[in-house]
């Protein structure tokens, strides 16, 4: 729980100092208001409330940010997603050009699976990995950037909860759950070959945490990775927070960078300018809402509506 007095501090303090910073800006993923088409656009992180729109993609909506469908390569300003047809839902892979804006390229993939997992090595040849699943199994796999031809190199038994590639290590994390646990397994992302796994739980959770996709996201300044946990206060009520990836504890570490509870987190970007800054894309009772936290505190600093239905940002 945040205090009331505490936010109004803190927000006087933003006020006060964010003349003196550049805005911070990312890419956003949106669908329309008829859910009939797709809209990416420039987001203001720091003090807009609304994304400029740059490109409409009719004819297809954006699939939930839990699964983790789309990926920004910022080296090359490419911008890589599934969306599915309004008509049929059957997926397609998309590659934009966020420097001219505009649709490099597209390709069906097989309708018959869930298609997520997306994360790009940001280098200039945009090597990226996904992973498709059915209910039962996941199969981690590499996008061939050429031809969008996916190729799996992997089978795991059980349920996709989140991945992410980490440059320090080049290496690809996969999370995933079975009847036994919360488990990480990790690829050598040049090879692919499989590396290690490792059996995870959850400290300093203050409720307890559902079995719940974890939205995995890098933090290029901190060199960390962050976790959306899901949990379920004692009202009964979603309630979500921020948590990090700890390998060497084999937890991910909950911290106090959380929202209210019945929010719902949607999709989490840490500060691009190199500000020690988190932002948080959520689901607040019938609107949209952005959170900033601090990374130097790991806590709560504002909160405010924000009009475009954001669901995912880089």
């Amino acid at each position: 729980m945040k205090n009331i007095l505490n936010i109004i501090v803190l927000l006087c303090v933003i006020a006060t100092t964010s003349c003196t910073l550049a805005d911070t800006y990312s890419v956003g993923i949106s669908n329309n208001e008829n859910n009939s088409s797709i809209s990416i656009g420039l987001v203001d992180l720091t003090s807009g409330n609304q994304a400029l729109p740059k490109l409409t993609i009719n004819g297809f909506i954006y699939q939930s940010s839990d699964i983790q469908p789309s990926t920004y390569n910022y080296v090359t300003k490419t911008l890589t997603f599934y969306g599915v047809t309004v008509t049929n839902k059957y997926p397609y892979l998309f590659v934009i050009d966020c420097n001219a804006w505009r649709v490099v390229s597209q390709k069906s993939v097989y309708p018959y699976y869930s298609y997520g997992g997306l994360a790009s090595t940001n280098t200039v040849t945009n090597n990226l990995f996904t992973v498709y699943y059915s209910p039962d199994y996941l199969h981690p796999s590499t996008v061939n950037p050429s031809t969008l031809s996916v190729y799996k190199f992997d089978t795991i038994y059980g349920s996709y909860r989140g991945s992410v590639y980490l440059p320090t290590i080049n290496s690809y994390y996969v999370a995933f759950t079975n009847s036994t646990g919360l488990y990480i397994r990790l690829y050598d992302a040049t090879t692919y070959k499989f590396y290690t796994e490792a059996s995870f739980g959850f400290a300093n959770n203050p409720y307890p945490v559902n079995n719940w996709p974890l939205n995995l996201v890098y933090n290029f300044n901190s060199k960390t990775v962050l976790a959306q946990v899901y949990m379920t206060d004692s009202n009964n009520r979603p309630y979500y927070a921020l948590a990090y990836l700890d390998w060497n504890n084999k937890v991910f570490d909950v911290t106090n960078m959380d929202g209210y509870s019945g929010d719902v987190m949607l999709s989490t970007v840490a500060d691009s300018q190199g500000q020690q800054l988190i932002y948080s894309f959520a689901y607040s009772f019938g609107q949209y809402v952005l959170y900033t936290y601090s990374s130097y505190t790991n806590s709560f600093l504002s909160f405010r509506p924000y009009l475009t239905p954001i669901l995912s940002t880089f």
